[in-house]
């Protein structure tokens, strides 16, 4: 063991050659099934589904509060009407 710790900032820049793929390993390689890859997106799509109603339904009620609080101060701020405007 070396007495120094390893810093992963140097090992960043550099490439690493991955070698040349391993025979043995080039036969577990299969294909698909349509089904499993239909599985995998209907997933996805509910996780995402789920976090945009999620973000919805903790965004929506603080802008509606701000909204609300916009309109509150304008009904309550006195507006100066000069005589002869018609604004």
């Amino acid at each position: 063991m070396s007495e120094q710790p390893e810093k992963p900032e140097a090992h960043e820049n550099e490439e690493v050659d991955p070698g040349e793929p391993i025979a043995a390993l080039a036969g577990f390689e299969g294909n698909t099934s349509p089904g499993f890859m239909m599985r995998v997106r209907r997933k996805i799509q509910r996780r995402t589904t789920t976090a945009q109603v999620a973000s919805f339904t903790w965004n929506v009620p603080s802008i509606v509060l701000l909204e609300l609080w916009r309109v509150l101060i304008q009904l309550l701020q006195l507006k100066d009407v000069e005589k002869g405007s018609r604004t």
